[in-house]
């Protein structure tokens, strides 16, 4: 018996649940051993006897005790299994190189043989597949989330009690439980909000700014991953200029189903799988003491574990010259780049302190001015000492009452989407102050709906140059982040009695009608540069294909 320690586990999320196009191979074996090979070769296999195609293999063991040699073992991650083919096709080695892209000369003969294939659902046949994991490449889709202490994931059950109720002096008493159904899964997880830069050799062009948390930003606010535009659903733009740098917006939001992942919880011995799992909120944390971070939560249709290394992010097969059931391997070399990107080590991103972190407010002119109970023109020069923001989709999950049947749930739709928070700051007398904004909110007696240009600054301190101007080269200096609300509606703060007065005021980013889903930008720029070999955009370590 093994046990699962909460610490050793990693997380995995991913718009593919690692099955691809019918016919990829999932059990094959060494047929011919082939000479010349050495451990670390990247086999593609591109003469087939039948009709499959994309089949790759890693040479992980050779025989005789050279540096060089007929293969013995080879291992295969989830997106080297190609599609297309049947049992007991053979697949005749075309082209070797090394990881670092130096071709093999001298290697020949390799010839593997397909003992078994997949279909289009996962192994157990429950969930329809929506593809294979990609660690690379410009559309790497599967990604490492480093994730805090105090992540979740549940699913619970629906019942019913049927009981008997009698009058007499010896009633029946008895009851009876029944299961109806099982409610949507629930999870949740913190991360850290760290922005980075692309270098030489990473899975985007050089020099593009990126953050560890992009697919979870684009599965919040829209159906694509991230791209270089928000075009075809991508709410994330990746770019190497420093005016846009990753930028999230939310005009590609207004849809009924959001990004749907595979959210991979990988224990120590046993890995889960959320399927069809979608974002419901996000809270970003201003706490001045900490580390910026966000809590992602967030529902899913099931909750399965994963039985088949093939399917896994975290795990390779292993396949030796005889035909039978694969070993499995996690060895990060034969998992990252090719599975996932992983982006979870300090040197790869930079963390942003909380204590940095700035407000820029500004207020037009507004129902005639103060002399009208509106608001005057006026820039506040206020400091933070906390705060947080809440986007929420207000998911709903339906799920059916079929009678003597444990119903699942079907699916989900979107709501009203809220973007809100509140900030806090001592009560002061300086010009423009936090008394100031105070004032002037109570006063403005003839606004229901107030407009102030609101931009928080995450780790860093911004400026704005001109009153209304969009998002400029030069707002702040990497590394850091920048919350842009043009039409934030606020409150009027209240007063909180502690060793020093403080106020709290609560806020809700409006769009410029409600039809309009501009209620906000978020704008990341990174300084540490990801560089790794084998996760080149141009580079060929991963397939790109289905």
């Amino acid at each position: 018996m093994a046990l699962n320690l909460s610490r050793n586990t990693k997380v995995f999320v991913s718009s593919g649940n690692g099955v691809g196009a019918t016919g990829g191979v999932k059990t094959c074996h060494v047929s011919t051993a082939g000479t010349g090979y050495a451990v670390g070769d990247i086999v593609t296999l591109g003469t087939t006897s039948g009709s499959g195609v994309n089949f790759k293999c890693i040479v992980a063991s050779i025989t005789g005790g050279g540096s060089t040699g007929p293969v013995a073992t080879i291992n295969i991650p989830n997106n080297f299994r190609g599609s297309a083919f049947v049992a007991n096709e053979t697949a005749t080695e075309t082209a070797v190189e090394n990881y670092a892209g130096t071709n093999n000369g001298s290697a020949s003969g390799l010839v593997v043989t397909v003992d078994t294939v997949a279909a289009t659902t996962t192994a157990d046949g429950s969930r329809t597949g929506t593809g294979t994991f990609k660690g690379n490449e410009v559309d790497a889709n599967c990604f490492r989330i480093g994730v805090l202490d105090g992540y979740s994931f549940s699913q619970g059950s629906d019942s019913t009690d049927v009981t008997i109720s009698e009058a007499g002096s010896a009633p029946n008493r008895g009851s009876k439980r029944f299961n109806d159904s099982l409610p949507p899964a629930e999870w949740s997880f913190g991360t850290y909000v760290r922005p980075f830069v692309h270098g030489a050799a990473s899975f985007r062009a050089d020099g593009t700014h990126d953050c560890c948390e992009n697919i979870l930003w684009s599965a919040l606010a829209g159906t694509g991953l991230p791209n270089a535009s928000d075009t075809s659903g991508s709410a994330v733009e990746v770019t190497t200029g420093s005016q846009f740098g990753s930028l999230c917006k939310f005009d590609q939001s207004d849809v009924h189903e959001l990004m749907k992942l595979s959210i991979y919880f990988a224990l120590e011995n046993t890995t889960y799988r959320l399927n069809e799992a979608q974002i419901n909120q996000a809270e970003i944390d201003f706490s001045i003491d900490g580390i910026a971070q966000i809590t992602w939560s967030g529902n899913a249709t099931t909750i399965d574990q994963v039985e088949e290394a093939i399917e896994d992010p975290s795990k390779f097969i292993i396949q030796g010259t005889s035909a039978g059931t694969p070993t499995s391997g996690t060895t990060d070399t034969f998992t990252e780049t090719y599975n996932f990107t992983d982006t979870t080590g300090p040197s790869d991103a930079d963390y942003l302190r909380n204590k940095l972190s700035s407000l820029y407010l500004d207020a037009d002119a507004q129902g005639g001015g103060s002399a009208s109970n509106g608001l005057d023109n006026r820039t506040y020069d206020i400091n933070i000492t906390g705060g947080s923001l809440t986007i929420a989709n207000n998911v709903t999950y339906v799920t059916p009452e079929t009678i003597g049947v444990v119903d699942k749930p079907i699916g989900s739709f979107t709501g009203a989407r809220l973007i809100s928070g509140s900030l806090t700051m001592y009560l002061d007398t300086k010009s423009n102050g936090s008394n100031q904004l105070l004032t002037d909110l109570a006063a403005a007696t003839d606004l229901v709906t107030n407009v102030f240009d609101m931009r928080i600054f995450m780790g860093v301190s911004g400026t704005v140059d001109t009153d209304g101007e969009g998002m400029e080269a030069d707002d702040f200096s990497a590394p850091g982040v920048e919350f842009n609300m043009p039409k934030a509606h606020l409150t009027v703060p209240t007063v909180e009695v502690g060793d020093l007065i403080s106020a709290s005021v609560e806020f809700a980013a409006h769009g410029t009608d409600l039809l309009t889903g501009d209620e906000m930008q978020v704008k990341y720029l990174g300084s540490s540069s990801h560089t790794q070999s084998g996760y080149a955009a141009s580079g060929a370590r991963a397939l790109d294909s289905a």
